[in-house]
């Protein structure tokens, strides 16, 4: 009978003394690792990931809503004054500065759908909401005020069908709101200026150009975006994707680029100059 037997020098592995450094046995000619590029991208996202946590980019938490936020609006001309509405038809003014609320506005009878505050005047901002009515309220004078429930509504208009959106006109008071078709309203709220007829889906979104007064970019939910000059009675032109445009949105430096987000968990920029 055979016996086979693995004998170790100790001199390979243990120190001499107390002083010495462990001594580390590597295979120099070991295989390479075919998931080594996996492994280091892996390492490397986590990475990034912790130095994002240990930053702590959280900085304050706005309470005051009962029901889910769903709609967040800015104001033009007060970058600290921010709007927010919620699926109770709740919609809060926030003053970011101070952190605190300025008033509250029970808009609708329902979700709200829209918010947008007036561009030319900053008085007074605009909201749709799944109750079929489109209202315009005033905005709080100052920031310094804490207000509670108020109630200063200045017009009100119901409509046939459900509005999904608001936008204002750049350097306007006129704005557009989006439903079964696109209709620019006047600056009381309560006069048509023109509409459009898209086609026969809903039209789910609606973006006004922050620089161009009358240029608008839709999505519908027949997979198509749309470009509308307000100056015509037509759109311009319609294209259509792979699936569904959730959202869109304009640059805010360069007036003919816009983004829209898909269905496809992907965004696509388009450039207004070559959209045919």
């Amino acid at each position: 009978m055979k016996v086979k037997m693995i004998s170790r020098n100790p001199d390979d592995y243990q120190r001499e003394t107390n002083k010495d450094i462990y001594k580390v046995v590597r295979n120099w000619n070991a295989p390479p690792d075919p998931f080594r590029a996996q492994t280091e991208y892996t390492r490397a996202l986590n990475a990034t990931k912790l130095e994002r946590v240990f930053a702590k980019p959280f900085v304050a938490s706005l309470d005051g809503h009962v029901e889910g936020v769903h709609i967040l609006a800015k104001h033009p001309g007060r970058p600290s004054i921010v709007l927010s509405g919620a699926r109770d038809g709740q919609v809060i003014v926030w003053a970011l500065a101070r952190r605190h609320r300025l008033a509250t506005f029970q808009t609708h009878n329902g979700p709200v759908n829209g918010i947008s505050v007036d561009v030319a005047a900053g008085n007074s901002f605009v909201t749709v909401g799944q109750d079929c009515t489109i209202n315009r309220w005033r905005l709080p004078h100052t920031s310094n005020t804490v207000g509670g429930i108020i109630c200063d509504q200045m017009d009100s208009l119901s409509l046939d069908g459900v509005p999904h959106a608001v936008s204002h006109l750049a350097s306007s008071s006129n704005f557009v709101t989006c439903g079964d078709g696109v209709t620019v309203w006047g600056a009381q709220g309560n006069k048509k200026i023109r509409e459009y007829e898209i086609g026969h889906d809903t039209v789910h979104c609606v973006r006004a150009n922050p620089i161009e007064e009358a240029v608008l970019v839709g999505a519908t939910s027949d997979r198509s975006i749309f470009v509308i000059d307000t100056r015509q009675a037509v759109p311009l032109t319609k294209a259509t994707m792979k699936l569904r445009p959730n959202m869109v949105a304009w640059n805010p430096i360069e007036a003919y680029t816009f983004a829209v987000a898909s269905d496809d968990y992907n965004l696509y920029t388009f450039d207004l100059r070559y959209l045919d």
